[in-house]
């Protein structure tokens, strides 16, 4: 379902935008059954006019041989081959069907499993040319636009097999998150929100350190800025340094280039240093 709203959502603003517009199916060789998609896909394609892929994938193979769990290594082997056919072929995005409903499951599946504060900004709208238009989207909205509009689609039977983790958070827990809060999905967008825009802020300094910014912070996000500003710049994170840079900080300079980080120097000199664009 997914999927369909999300082409004509596109294909509703084709011309509009220019848009050359075709679908790929991806077998992942998991279900006996995928005749049926198959045939979905080709007649799907011949009704709208547009390209067709169907390409097939090894995920239980290769599940095995990189020690990877099935879900992850469907994923690596799906972005993997549309990327080809998109390079093969010309095309320059790669447009996916993830809903507000993925992305919280996904917030609540790294919570889950143990991530950083990075890990829990969920689902990205937009990652180097991979778009998701229809992220801001229930799922609930999705099948109503659909049914209302006598759009045909199918649905994959093992999505209510809990043999997944995905699967069992979807099924098994958000309807007691409902219970307790209906409107649990939109809390949770909320939270992610606020952590991408707190990521987002730390993103921005790059490699300068900006006092007057930074100063501002409460010391938890001071720690952060500074940590991701060594990250950045390929140092090794460690307590004594955050706090030497903490300290380089509040001694009035305006920044520090990142080569400064590696090395042990007082303030005063490093002041100096910056000031003749060292």
């Amino acid at each position: 379902p997914d999927s369909v709203f999300l082409f004509h959502a596109l294909n509703s603003i084709k011309e509009k935008y220019n848009l050359e517009i075709a679908v790929i199916y991806i077998n992942h060789n998991l279900r006996d059954d995928v005749r049926n998609d198959i045939e979905f896909i080709d007649n799907f394609a011949k009704q709208n006019n547009i390209q067709s892929y169907i390409e097939s994938v090894d995920v239980k193979l290769y599940s095995k041989q990189n020690k990877l769990s099935i879900e992850t290594a469907a994923r690596e082997l799906r972005y993997s081959k549309i990327s080809e056919i998109k390079e093969k072929y010309g095309y320059t995005k790669i447009a996916t069907g993830h809903n507000l409903d993925d992305n919280v499951e996904t917030f609540i599946f790294r919570l889950l499993r143990g991530t950083s504060m990075k890990g829990l900004k969920g689902i990205p709208a937009t990652r180097e040319n991979i778009v998701r238009p229809i992220l801001m989207l229930e799922k609930s909205y999705i099948l109503e636009e659909l049914n209302q509009n006598k759009l045909e689609f199918l649905i994959d039977y093992t999505n209510d097999e809990n043999i997944y983790s995905r699967n069992i958070i979807r099924n098994e827990i958000f309807p007691h998150f409902e219970r307790i809060n209906p409107k649990f999905r939109n809390k949770i967008i909320n939270i992610i929100d606020e952590i991408s825009v707190k990521e987002e802020r730390i993103d921005i300094y790059g490699d300068r350190l900006l006092i007057e910014s930074i100063l501002k912070e409460n010391d938890s996000n001071q720690n952060r800025i500074i940590a991701s500003y060594l990250e950045n710049n390929n140092i090794e994170i460690n307590k004594e340094k955050i706090l030497n840079e903490l300290n380089l900080l509040k001694g009035e300079i305006e920044y520090i280039p990142p080569k400064f980080s590696a090395k042990k120097i007082d303030g005063k000199r490093a002041y100096e240093l910056a000031r003749n664009g060292v």
